[in-house]
């Protein structure tokens, strides 16, 4: 992690959490990112403060060109949140981070319609959190199966499944084959700690379609990062994850 390969990180979170106790704050950022040798943030909130935070990061992204927005979406404030996206999408925000565990609901409810309908209208991104609950069952909230369901209704929403679809390596392998013939459907590595997962992810769809991210301070940024630098596949293949394709996702 030299100063010589900035990397760029899709998947950071600000503020407190009520589950761990450690916490990025944005007196902060300035800071990791020197110290981990990082250009491009992708930057939301965790689940405390959550509007607070939102706020906070829309201002931020506003202020360093190196900071891009994932605006964490509520289901009580849909209308509040359509507003607030339609004008700053394309001003430092890129999309929308969505939580179904917190949300108690999927992402395919239809009470997030007109978020997805303007994240689809702006070619924004949408940042959806999969875990690994029933194996990927479409039960949970946090499925990535919810995550398809949109790519597929709203094909110019760049929809990013977080932790590879699901962490869990059995999940993990599930989602990217579900995923392997949708082009708007990329995976971040955050949580991911075993290389064979992005080999195999790589083997399937192509590096083009996974983005490090790190999940900090949720996730270790070093443990996370050696689970893309330790995998069996090519510098190139390794650049495009670590650095160009969040480039590509914002545009640049």
């Amino acid at each position: 992690m030299s100063s010589m390969e900035k990397i760029n990180d899709i998947h950071v979170h600000l503020g407190p959490s009520s589950v761990i106790n450690q916490k990025l704050l944005d007196d902060d950022l300035l800071k990791f990112r020197e110290n981990y040798g990082i250009n491009h943030i992708g930057l939301m909130t965790l689940d405390v403060d959550i509007d607070k935070n939102n706020l906070k990061i829309i201002q931020l992204a506003k202020k360093h060109d190196f900071i891009h927005g994932h605006y964490w979406i509520q289901k009580h404030r849909i209308e509040n949140d359509v507003e607030i996206l339609k004008k700053e999408i394309g001003s430092g925000v890129i999309g929308v981070k969505f939580h179904g565990v917190f949300e108690n609901l999927p992402i395919s409810a239809e009470q997030y319609i007109p978020i997805l309908e303007v994240l689809n209208q702006k070619k924004a991104v949408l940042l959806v959190h999969c875990g690994r609950y029933k194996d990927g069952h479409r039960d949970s909230n946090s499925s990535y199966l919810h995550g398809i369901d949109i790519a597929e209704k709203f094909p110019h929403i760049k929809v990013i499944l977080a932790h590879m679809g699901g962490n869990d390596t059995s999940v993990v392998k599930k989602a990217i084959q579900a995923s392997e013939n949708i082009p708007n459907i990329s995976l971040d590595t955050s949580g991911i700690s075993t290389p064979y997962r992005v080999e195999y992810a790589v083997e399937k769809i192509g590096a083009k379609r996974i983005i490090f991210g790190s999940d900090y301070p949720w996730c270790s940024f070093r443990g996370m990062y050696y689970g893309v630098e330790d995998a069996l596949i090519d510098n190139n293949e390794k650049d495009l994850i670590l650095r160009k394709n969040f480039l590509k996702i914002i545009g640049h």
